[in-house]
């Protein structure tokens, strides 16, 4: 089987991007299938225009299209895409740009919260990234049980491996989280626009991080650079809704709350070795879904 795979260009920080470009990754060097990725904007009309808002009104071409060096991920160079292959849209996509005849939709982020709407076909397949994406159902249309969650975190810059002393008193970021209430204090440091490296040394430097985003890796990163991880809890959302699966949370407080802030100090240690476990887990779960998804179709062709 072919796999198109429908992605913007691979930013290190965003990671949706680098979770598509990962699962192009892995597809090529563990399967027996050929996956390729097709840029954003081919063609133009598959693009909201609030997602265009969100890009600026810059659509990736494949000439800055940036990849990862060292991941197998090639660009589909030619004009023609075969329609009877497999197109795998993150689901911020609506309809089927690339007019491909099989769907697969894999959820990243709630249907709809990206671009306020939701425009999806029958007959498709969907995939949730974890647990903390709610169950969506469409016309037609498949959920799948198996979560494709594709791990890819850079242990070898989030680590405690250059000691630093504790100088700084708390760090935070805003991302996604703009619209809930404030609570780091004046002399915190923000991080949002940073490079994964200036984030580090910060992490090393700080003895808490607190994180307005609810969904996002740099909540495990501090982490893994001996900072306190806080996340400011959504309105209305318990903390099983937030994460059903509890090690999703390792070394994370829901919120200031004791009892969190302690469960987050005893649970920190497990963090490291479940992110190493999840890396692993990444290829089992492709694989999974991989045959899923041919399965699926096959009675659905």
């Amino acid at each position: 089987m072919k796999f198109f795979i429908y992605t913007d260009s691979y930013n290190p920080n965003i990671g949706g991007s680098i979770v598509l470009h990962r699962l192009c990754h892995i597809i090529n060097t563990i399967s027996s299938h050929d996956a390729y990725l097709i840029p954003f904007g081919y063609p133009k009309k598959g693009v909201t225009k609030r997602f265009q808002a969100l890009l600026k009104g810059n659509l990736i071409k494949p000439k800055n299209f940036k990849i990862h060096p060292e991941w197998e991920t090639p660009i589909w160079g030619a004009s023609n895409i075969p329609k009877n292959e497999i197109v795998i849209y993150p689901e911020i996509t609506n309809g089927n740009p690339l007019d491909i005849k099989n769907v697969v939709r894999w959820f990243l982020h709630q249907p709809g919260f990206h671009t306020g709407e939701v425009d999806y076909g029958d007959n498709e397949i969907y995939f949730k990234f974890n647990s903390a994406i709610k169950d969506f159902y469409h016309k037609n249309s498949y959920l799948s049980e198996n979560e494709l969650k594709v791990i890819y975190y850079p242990i070898d810059i989030y680590n405690i491996k250059k000691i630093e002393k504790k100088d700084i008193e708390s760090c935070y970021m805003i991302r996604k989280g703009h619209y809930k209430k404030f609570i780091h204090d004046e002399n915190s440091i923000l991080l949002d626009g940073k490079t994964h490296q200036e984030i580090a040394s910060i992490f090393r430097r700080s003895k808490r991080f607190i994180c307005y985003d609810d969904y996002t890796a740099y909540s495990i990163f501090s982490i893994l650079c001996d900072c306190e991880s806080i996340v400011v809890p959504e309105e209305n959302t318990p903390l099983n809704t937030w994460y059903p699966n509890e090690s999703d949370r390792f070394g994370i407080a829901y919120g200031l709350d004791e009892e969190q802030l302690e469960w987050a100090r005893k649970t920190r240690h497990k963090v490291r070795e479940h992110v190493i476990s999840e890396h692993k887990k990444s290829e089992e779960r492709v694989l999974l879904c991989l045959q899923e998804i041919e399965e699926y179709f096959k009675c659905h062709s």
